[in-house]
């Protein structure tokens, strides 16, 4: 094997190695409550759908309807999180997770969100 030949397994690897550390992708579940009655879920929905690094977003309804009333509505929403937008800012963690849980709280009608760490899962 000459040097040519060598540089270039070692550029694509170094190549490789780098798109690995920053393909960090998360799946965070939490409770959401918002106040439907000035706003339809579905436009908050879409909000934090646009959130930078937000994917992919859904809900799943509880199944204890007592927690739901006429102006809040309770779910559990389900996000999927990619960490590729955070590159030229400093690289993704698990702060930007909560950056991300921030910037959904300050949503115009959400109530709150919550989630616990634990149910942050890799993907």
């Amino acid at each position: 094997m000459n040097s040519k030949e060598l540089k270039n397994i070692i550029r694509e690897e170094l190549k490789q190695a780098l798109n690995e550390k920053y393909q960090d992708q998360y799946k965070l579940k939490g409770r959401l409550i918002t106040n439907i009655k000035n706003r339809p879920q579905k436009e908050i929905l879409s909000d934090i759908r646009s959130i930078i690094g937000v994917t992919v977003v859904s809900t799943t309804e509880l199944e204890d309807y007592s927690e739901q009333n006429f102006d809040h509505f309770t779910t559990i929403l389900n996000l999927k999180i990619d960490g590729y937008p955070f590159i030229k800012s400093g690289g993704f963690s698990r702060d930007k997770i909560k950056d991300i849980a921030n910037m959904i709280r300050k949503i115009p009608d959400v109530v709150s969100f919550n989630y616990n760490p634990e149910d942050i899962t890799p993907i």
